[in-house]
């Protein structure tokens, strides 16, 4: 197939004709439950070649609103080419798409997740002057945030400025609870579906609830977590041995 089979073809068959292909070719998204679709043979050479002219042709088209659907679409098999395919046109929602997959969310999270990364926490009011309850939402909001520096785009992928400070706003409203003696407002957040959530209420609620606590950072530090599996089993060596696992906190 060619560039010129397809000049012929409305925008609406050339996507129709991307899924097909797409869910016949694969990615590595699919790979653990459908390995023989990876499988190098003649035929998936085909796929791809097929693939390739496809989408060359819908970029030459800019059929956008298209494309974003298809970086949208419900299909990993889908979103996965997508991503791959148009990542030149639509940079931000091919990325998105490409985190998504990898965390498994949707690409609308993901943008949602890194705009709140990158933002500030609000000057007003000062974490004293909030309510025990707001604190424990700011806190819930600011492991989010945390969490979410891992989806953003850094030329240098060894900064770890904009995690650093995300860290330290968890961590100044964690103190402030341990002021107020209020620690233990955070136990629900051991429920979070979010791990970090999960992570940082469990370093703060280690002396508060020992046993339910240290459960949660056994059970991430037992999971494939990169990110969080290894603070998690930092932070219970450091609880079993007595010492500190937040400063100002425990």
């Amino acid at each position: 197939m060619t560039n010129g089979d397809l000049a012929s073809k409305g925008t609406g068959d050339l996507v129709q004709e991307f899924k097909e292909t797409a869910k016949q070719a694969g990615t590595v998204f699919t790979g653990s439950t459908a390995p023989e679709k990876l499988r190098r043979t003649p035929e998936r050479q085909r796929l791809v070649e097929k693939m390739r002219v496809i989408s060359a042709e819908l970029r030459a088209r800019r059929a956008m609103a298209d494309i974003r659907a298809l970086l949208e679409d419900e299909d990993t098999d889908v979103r996965g080419w997508a991503a791959g395919q148009f990542l030149s046109i639509d940079p931000e929602w091919a990325s998105a798409t490409f985190d998504g997959l990898i965390y498994k969310m949707p690409a609308r999270e993901v943008l949602d997740l890194k705009r709140r990364a990158v933002s500030p926490p609000p000057n007003k009011p000062a974490l004293g002057e909030l309510t025990t309850s707001a604190l424990v939402q700011r806190f819930e909001d600011a492991a989010l945030r945390e969490y979410a520096t891992r989806m953003v785009d850094r030329d240098d992928p060894t900064d770890m400025s904009l995690y650093n400070r995300r860290l330290s706003e968890v961590l100044d409203i964690m103190r402030e609870l341990m002021r107020r003696d209020a620690l233990g407002d955070l136990l629900p957040l051991l429920d979070s579906p979010n791990v970090t959530v999960r992570a940082e209420a469990a370093r703060a609620t280690l002396w508060v609830a020992p046993e339910r606590a240290s459960a949660v950072l056994e059970e991430i530090a037992a999971k494939a977590d990169q990110w969080e599996r290894v603070r998690a089993m930092d932070s219970l060596a450091a609880w079993k041995a007595g010492r500190t696992v937040v400063y100002g906190v425990s």
